[in-house]
């Protein structure tokens, strides 16, 4: 519970820092905004990950799945890795523990 909690955590904070970078660099608002609604919502589903609520793991799912198509056309647009295509993967990587982590839960029950 704690290791999916906590990848969820840090990716909620890349993602809320990654809306603050593109609002200081760029003057980008939306950025900033979708940077910060998403990243909170994933620090939200992350505490109550932690405290072993199923939901907030669908929840996490759900938002990781969204910005993963995000970023993964923003990458096949621009074709730039940073901050795209890192992003795509890192999405990923989170949206595979996740999904694990929902699949061993429903084991156990």
């Amino acid at each position: 519970m704690k290791v999916t909690a906590t990848i969820v955590f840090v990716y909620g904070l890349l993602i809320v820092l990654g809306g603050i970078m593109g609002f200081v660099k760029g003057g980008s608002h939306a950025s900033l905004i979708s940077g910060g609604s998403f990243g909170i919502a994933l620090l939200i589903s992350a505490y109550f990950i932690s405290k072993g609520k199923i939901a907030a793991q669908y929840l996490a799912l759900v938002l990781t799945f969204m910005l993963d198509g995000i970023f993964t056309y923003r990458f096949a647009k621009t074709l730039h890795f940073i901050p795209a295509g890192f992003l795509s993967l890192a999405s990923l990587a989170v949206l595979i523990v996740v999904a694990l982590k929902i699949r061993r839960t429903r084991k156990l029950q």
